[in-house]
């Protein structure tokens, strides 16, 4: 499973999900429902876009994969 960890970015950096919705050029639904991991898939574009806004290079900081304990 990928685990989107925007909030925590928004958190740490005093930002809300209407600033970063605002600044990527997003709907506010779209980066809710990445923020409240309420999505399936993302496109490559609006990644891009986040991660402009959050002045961020490695999509690797926003992106966690986390391994199921089967």
């Amino acid at each position: 499973m990928i685990n989107i960890t925007i909030k925590k970015i928004l958190d740490d950096r005093g930002k809300s999900m209407y600033w970063l919705a605002d600044q990527a050029g997003l709907s506010y639904t779209t980066v809710y429902n990445l923020v409240n991991n309420k999505t399936l898939s993302i496109h490559f574009n609006t990644l891009e876009e986040i991660m402009k806004a959050l002045e961020i290079n490695d999509f690797n900081k926003i992106l966690k994969m986390v391994m199921d304990k089967d």
